[in-house]
């Protein structure tokens, strides 16, 4: 992966700006969009002040929601300069840099959200950009066919607080199966897994896309996927979240308002333009081909924002299932964990 996010790239910044001086020019085109992907407008809408935000987003440069967000006008449309700060690794260390104050916005899963959120990081949950793309690998030959077969095997991982892990022993508790003290998991630098796999000190592997597909993709003679979050019910809901700092909230709501307004339309532009997304992220990313990236996106669920209620919702059915594998204290429902970690800045 890149070690800069989008905004970091001198030609990038030259586009954004080329872009938000377009913006007269292709605000018919957005508006036209706008017109069939709202059924109802929000009940708020921000006052149009110019405002420089900072947001710090893990592995911002195969975004394609941020891409389209900065490449076809979003942000400038609501009158935003977006910085993108640095790349983390991860959700953890995104809502780190959060805590630190380097960034007013952070995005990373529910998954690592709402421990850190119980925990009293100082921040609330503002928009579901997109479901997970959480795939779970294994190594052809270890014979793995089935979830209770990974008991007692070693499976590898970016990062040991990743919500790679947490989905997948979710997954694995509601079927009966105590995945969190039954798998021997092992942190992992990705470069490493290949060899690892090949090497057979490894039967598994639980990653995201894009990682999760290179492998897939790159080695079909080492792994195969075995489930996933990419079917099923899981693939209606919501994982990766736009949260905003306490004092950004207070201090200045209506860029909370227009920051989510603005990546709500990319995303939702995205998933009606894969092709296209693809193009924008491939044409940043020395990483990812156009094709692979076309690819990918086609087999990944719709891109569908949740704000609101629905959000709320589903962070409720997040807490439940934390609560299952000990990551929140099963003390105070679920509903009032989400509730309390959640808002609502579309509602005037």
């Amino acid at each position: 992966m890149s070690a800069q996010g989008p905004s970091s790239d001198p030609a990038f910044r030259r586009r954004i700006v080329l872009t938000s001086l377009a913006g007269l020019a292709i605000a018919g085109a957005v508006g036209a969009f706008e017109h069939h992907a709202h059924n109802r407008p929000p009940r708020k809408q921000p006052d149009g002040q110019y405002r420089k935000l900072k947001l710090i987003w893990p592995h911002s440069d195969t975004a394609p929601v941020l891409a389209v967000a900065y490449q076809k006008g979003f942000f400038a449309r609501y009158s935003l300069d977006v910085e993108s700060v640095s790349t983390p690794q991860n959700g953890n260390e995104a809502l780190d840099a959060l805590a630190a104050g380097k960034a007013d916005y952070a995005v990373a899963p529910a998954l690592t959200w709402l421990p850190r959120l119980y925990g009293g990081l100082p921040a609330s949950l503002i928009l579901g950009i997109q479901p997970g793309t959480f795939r779970l690998l294994v190594r052809r030959g270890a014979n793995i066919t089935r979830l209770d077969q990974l008991v007692g095997r070693t499976v590898a991982m970016p990062d040991k607080n990743a919500a790679d892990k947490f989905f997948f022993a979710i997954m694995m508790r509601r079927k009966g199966i105590n995945a969190m003290g039954g798998i021997t998991w092992t942190d992992m630098p990705a470069d490493k897994m290949v060899d690892s796999a090949r090497a057979r000190t490894i039967d598994a592997v639980v990653a995201h896309d894009p990682l999760a597909w290179q492998l897939l993709n790159g080695h079909a003679d080492l792994f195969s996927e075995l489930v996933g979050s990419n079917t099923g019910h899981y693939a209606d809901r919501t994982s990766l979240i736009l949260g905003a700092s306490k004092a950004a909230l207070d201090t200045d709501p209506d860029a909370a308002t227009a920051l989510t307004l603005a990546l709500r339309d990319a995303a939702k532009w995205a998933n009606q333009h894969r092709d296209e997304a693809a193009t924008l992220v491939a044409d940043d990313s020395a990483d990812v081909s156009t094709d692979a990236m076309r690819a990918m996106l086609h087999h990944q669920p719709a891109i569908s924002p949740v704000t609101g209620h629905a959000l709320r919702e589903q962070m409720a059915q997040y807490c439940d299932e934390l609560q299952l594998i000990g990551l929140l204290p099963d003390t105070e429902a679920a509903s009032a964990i989400a509730r309390r970690s959640t808002r609502n800045v579309l509602n005037g």
